[in-house]
């Protein structure tokens, strides 16, 4: 699907929050971090800060 939508920001955001609700934090990071690439990076950051999927990613948002 990410190759059908290479621009989509939303998807990648999404995928993050599975990855991160499977333990696969390496992964989640690295799919939240694309998504700050496609996105608006303070936007994305500040409702991924709310997001309950990506809780385990909170404290290194400011990292990605």
């Amino acid at each position: 699907m990410v190759d059908k939508f290479p621009l989509h920001a939303l998807l990648r955001y999404k995928l993050a929050g599975y990855e991160c609700r499977l333990g696969r934090l390496k992964q989640a990071r690295n799919w939240l971090g694309e998504a700050f690439e496609l996105g608006d990076p303070q936007t994305v950051k500040f409702r991924a800060l709310e997001d309950p999927d990506l809780e385990p990613l909170w404290k290194k948002i400011g990292e990605i």
